[in-house]
C-alpha cells in the first residue's frame, strides 16, 4: 500500500504543470489534495502501528548486487511520515496564494511533489541502497527548488553550496553503507538492525564506516563545521524554505541516525561523535542567530541550532533522551514551519524582511500576528506551549546524568542548554516585539501595500493551532505517536509519559531561568549584537567559495596543459599517464606474472610480419612527404589483416582490409586536394623526447599484451553459441550471433551508422554552407 501514495505524489507535481494551477484561483486547494490523502492514510494506521504492526513492501531489483525497493512503515517513519505529508499538505495550499498568477507555479509544484516523494521514500526505505537514491532524490530537487528565482544570484549560488556540501556527505555515506552493507552481509536496514549490536562495534572496518555514514548525516542536517549552507539555502522562495529547511530535507539527516541508533549507540565514537558536534552546532547556531536582522536569516541559524540540540539527544541511549528527540523533532517542524511561512507573508506584504524596517505588524495583519504570536512563543520554550515541553524533556536529560553519577558531562550539557534556551528566548521575543508588537523601527519603516487574504493565512494558522493544541491531547496520542516512534530509535519498547505540568520541579526552576536569562537578554540586544559582530565568526561560506575557485584554478591548468599544447603533448600526457600507472601496478611481479612459454619457438610467418609491421612504421615516421606516409600506414594494417589470416580469423581479416583500403582511399583524396606545407623540422632534442615517449608507450603496449597473452581465458562461449543456433532458427551462426545474441549491439552499431550517415547528408544538402576562410588571426601552438 505504500508505492501507489508515493506514485500519487510523483505524478501529482507534473500533471498540475500541465493543468498551469496560475491561470485558476485557489489551485493550492486542489493541489493539498495528494499529500492531503496519504495524511489521512497514515492517521488511520497510528493505532496499527501504535500496537507494533508493522507494513511491509519488498520489490527486488537486481539481487546479485543487494538492491531492492523494500518499503517499510513502523513507528519512526510513520512519525516521519506525517510530518512531510502533513506540512506538505500545508505548503501546498501556502504555495498557491504565495505564487498566485506566476506562470511558474505549476514548475514549483512538480518540484516540490518530486521531493516530497523522495523524502517519503526515504523515511519508508527498508534497504541502504535504495535510501541514498531517495535521499539523493531529496538533493537534486532541493538544489532545483532554491534556485527556482533563476535572475537571483544568491539563489543560484545558495543552491549550488548546499549541492555540493550534501552531494560530498552522500558519496561519503554511500561508501559507509557499502562497508555497513559488506560487514552486516545484508543491506536490508531492519536485517542489520536485528543483528547483535557487537557484531557491528567489534568489526575492523566500523570505524571508516561510521565516519562516513556520520558525514553524510551532518552535511544533511547542517551540522557545524557543514552548516553554513542552510542559511545560503534561505534565498529559495519561502514555501521552499518552509518546508525544506525547518521541516523536511534538513531532518533527513536526524532521520538517519535516529534510524540506525539501535546498532551504533553503544559505540563511544558514535556517542561523542553526535554529542560534541550536535552540542557545537547548538551553541554557535544560537550564536550566530543574534547577530542578523533578516528574518528568514534569524530562523535560519536558529533551525542550525535546534537541529545541533537533536543530534546532540540522539547521542545517549536512554529513554528520556530518546523521547526528548522525538518530542523536539514534531515541536520544531510544527512551530518553525510557520514561523518562515509568516516571514513570507511580511515579506509578501511590506517587500522587506529587515526587522529594523517593520513594526506594529500585529495590528495591519491581526491574523499573521496571531500565528506568529503561537509559533514564536512555542520556540521560545514558554509554557503551555509544545515547545516548552520539548525543552522540559531536554532539561531532563541532563538532570537524569547528573542523578547517574556522569556529574561533568550532565552539568557541561545542562548548562550549555540553559545558555542556548536563553538564545531562543531572546530572539523569539526580538522577533515579535520588533516585527508585530512595537509601534514603530528605528529605520524607515515599511508599510502593509498587499494585505494577504485569509486564505493565504490559513496553512499557518493550521499549523500552529495543531502545535498549540497537541500537548493537551497528550494522553490520546503519546504512545502511538511518540511511543512507537522512539521505540523504533531506542530498538526497545518505549512508553512515555508526557504532560504539561509537573510542579515546581528542579527542571521547571532551570527552564524559568532560561527564560529569565533571554529575558535579559533581550532588554540588552543592542549591546549583545555590537559585542557578537565583533566576535570572530568561522565563515564556511568563505572557505568553500576559496576551495571551489581553487578547484577551478588547478581544471583551467590542468586543461591548459593537456589540451592547450601543441598536438603532440596532447597525446604524450595521457599515454605517460596510462604507462605510468601501469608501471606501478606491476612494480614488484612483472616477471613472475609473465605466463609466456619461452621455449616455443616461433613459426616463419611469426617473426617476417611483425618485422615487416616495425620496419614500415618506421617508414611513417621518416616519411617526406603524405603519400609516402598513407602507404607505409596501409602497410602496416595489411600486416595486421595478413596476421588475422594465420591465426584463423577470416572475419577479422576481412574487416581489416575493407577497413584499410576505405581509409587509404579517402586520405589520398583528402591530402590530395589539401596544400602541401613544408613543417620545419623539429630540434634534435625534441626529436630524442619523442623517440623516448614512443619507446615508452611501445614498450607499456608491449607488456600489456604480453600480460594479457598469458592470463588464463574464461570458458569459451563457442560451445555454447553452435548448440542454440538451431534454438534461433538460423543455420549460420555468424548471423545467429549478430541478429539474436548479440542483436542489441547490431542495431546500436546500426544507429550509428544511420545517424552519421543523416549527418552526412544534412551537410552535404546544406545551401549555405560556404568556404572557411582561414582565420589570420590563429596561430598553431607551438610544438613542445
Amino acid at each position: 500500500m505504500l508505492t501507489p501514495f508515493l506514485l500519487l505524489l510523483l505524478l501529482s507535481g507534473p500533471a498540475l504543470w500541465l493543468l498551469r494551477p496560475h491561470r485558476w484561483g485557489h489551485a493550492g486547494w486542489l493541489a493539498a489534495l495528494s499529500p492531503a490523502l496519504v495524511t489521512g492514510w497514515l492517521l488511520t494506521q497510528l493505532g496499527a502501528v501504535g500496537n507494533g504492526q508493522v507494513l511491509t513492501e519488498q520489490r527486488v531489483w537486481s539481487d546479485a548486487f543487494g538492491l531492492a525497493l523494500d518499503l517499510r512503515l513502523d513507528g519512526l517513519g510513520l512519525f516521519f511520515g506525517l510530518i512531510v505529508a502533513g506540512i506538505g499538505t500545508a505548503i501546498a495550499v501556502y504555495a498557491g496564494y504565495y505564487f498566485e498568477k506566476n506562470s511558474r507555479l505549476g514548475y514549483f509544484y512538480a518540484l516540490l511533489f518530486t521531493f516530497m516523494t523522495s523524502m517519503l521514500g526515504l523515511v519508508w526505505a527498508d534497504n541502504l541502497l535504495a535510501l541514498f537514491v531517495f535521499w539523493e532524490g531529496t538533493s537534486i530537487t532541493s538544489y532545483l527548488l532554491i534556485s527556482f528565482k533563476l535572475t537571483d544570484k544568491n539563489a543560484l549560488e545558495g543552491a549550488r553550496r548546499a549541492f555540493v556540501v550534501t552531494g560530498m556527505g552522500a558519496l561519503a555515506m554511500l561508501g559507509g553503507f557499502v562497508l555497513l552493507g559488506q560487514m552486516a552481509g545484508t543491506y536490508s536496514i531492519s536485517g542489520l538492525l536485528a543483528l547483535p549490536a557487537a557484531t557491528l562495534t567489534q568489526h575492523a572496518l566500523f570505524t571508516p564506516m561510521l565516519v562516513l555514514v556520520l558525514l553524510g548525516a551532518f552535511t544533511k542536517s547542517a551540522q557545524f563545521p557543514f552548516h553554513f549552507w542552510l542559511p545560503g539555502a534561505m534565498a529559495a522562495p519561502t514555501p521552499a524554505s518552509a518546508y525544506l529547511h525547518s521541516a523536511t530535507m534538513v531532518k533527513a539527516g536526524v532521520y538517519l541516525l535516529a534510524r540506525l541508533h539501535p546498532a551504533f549507540a553503544e559505540s563511544p565514537l558514535w556517542f561523542w561523535a553526535l554529542f560534541v558536534v550536535g552540542g557545537l552546532t547548538m551553541l554557535v547556531g544560537a550564536v550566530i542567530a543574534l547577530r542578523h536582522y533578516d528574518l528568514k536569516a534569524i530562523l535560519a541559524y536558529a533551525t542550525v541550532s535546534q537541529l545541533g540540540v537533536l543530534v546532540m539527544l540522539l547521542a545517549f541511549n536512554t529513554k528520556v533522551a530518546v523521547t526528548a528527540a522525538v518530542v523536539g523533532i514534531l515541536a520544531h517542524a510544527l512551530y518553525k514551519g510557520p514561523l518562515f511561512m509568516v516571514a513570507g507573508i511580511v515579506d509578501h506584504a511590506t517587500g522587506t524582511r529587515d526587522i529594523r524596517k517593520l513594526a506594529g505588524l500585529a495590528r495591519s495583519l491581526p491574523l499573521v500576528g496571531a500565528a506568529a504570536i503561537l509559533a514564536g512563543v512555542s520556540m521560545a520554550g514558554i509554557i503551555p506551549t509544545f515547545g516548552f515541553v520539548a525543552k522540559e524533556l531536554l532539561l531532563e536529560n541532563f538532570f537524569a546524568l547528573i542523578e547517574a553519577g556522569q556529574s561533568q558531562l550532565g552539568w557541561i550539557g545542562l548548562v550549555a542548554v540553559v545558555l542556548t534556551g536563553a538564545l531562543f528566548v531572546a530572539y523569539s521575543l526580538i522577533l515579535l516585539w520588533e516585527a508585530f508588537l512595537r509601534r514603530s523601527s528605528p529605520l524607515k519603516q515599511a508599510t502593509v501595500h498587499h494585505a494577504p487574504s485569509t486564505l493565504f493565512v490559513l496553512p499557518v494558522l493550521a499549523l500552529t493551532i495543531v502545535g498549540a493544541l497537541i500537548p493537551f491531547f497528550f494522553s490520546a496520542i503519546e504512545g502511538a505517536l511518540f511511543g512507537s516512534a522512539g521505540s523504533a530509535i531506542l530498538g526497545a519498547t518505549l512508553e512515555p509519559h508526557l504532560a504539561l505540568w509537573h510542579g515546581w520541579t528542579p527542571i521547571f526552576l532551570t527552564s524559568l531561568l532560561a527564560i529569565a536569562l533571554g529575558a535579559l537578554v533581550f532588554t540588552q540586544r543592542e549591546g549583545i549584537r555590537k559585542l557578537f559582530a565583533k566576535a570572530p565568526e568561522f565563515k564556511g561560506q568563505t572557505v568553500f567559495d576559496s576551495a571551489v575557485d581553487a578547484l577551478y584554478g588547478v581544471a583551467r591548468w590542468s586543461t591548459r596543459t593537456v589540451q592547450g599544447s601543441s598536438f603532440p603533448t596532447q597525446i604524450s600526457i595521457p599515454l605517460l599517464a596510462a604507462a605510468g600507472f601501469a608501471a606501478f601496478a606491476l612494480r614488484h611481479n612483472f616477471i613472475a606474472d609473465l605466463r609466456v612459454d619461452w621455449s616455443a619457438v616461433p613459426t616463419f610467418y611469426e617473426v617476417v610480419l611483425p618485422l615487416l609491421a616495425v620496419v614500415a612504421a618506421l617508414a611513417i615516421a621518416r616519411a617526406q612527404s603524405r603519400l609516402s606516409a598513407i602507404i607505409s600506414l596501409g602497410l602496416v594494417g595489411s600486416v595486421v589483416m595478413l596476421i588475422y589470416v594465420f591465426f584463423s580469423a577470416p572475419d577479422l581479416a576481412l574487416t581489416q582490409f575493407l577497413v584499410e583500403v576505405l581509409t587509404l582511399v579517402l586520405l589520398v583524396f583528402v591530402f590530395y586536394r589539401i596544400p602541401n606545407h613544408a613543417y620545419p623540422k623539429p630540434p634534435k632534442h625534441r626529436s630524442l623526447k619523442y623517440l623516448l615517449i614512443s619507446l615508452v608507450v611501445g614498450a607499456w603496449g608491449f607488456s600489456m599484451a604480453l600480460l594479457a597473452a598469458g592470463e588464463p581465458l574464461a570458458q569459451s562461449i563457442s560451445e555454447y553459441f553452435s548448440l542454440n543456433a538451431t534454438a534461433a532458427h538460423g543455420g549460420n551462426i555468424v548471423n545467429v550471433i549478430l541478429v539474436d545474441f548479440r542483436g542489441f549491439d547490431t542495431l546500436g552499431e546500426i544507429s550509428v551508422m544511420v545517424v552519421a550517415a543523416l549527418g552526412g547528408y544534412a551537410l552535404l544538402r546544406a545551401s549555405r554552407l560556404r568556404p572557411v576562410k582561414p582565420d589570420k588571426k590563429y596561430k598553431e601552438p607551438p610544438h613542445a
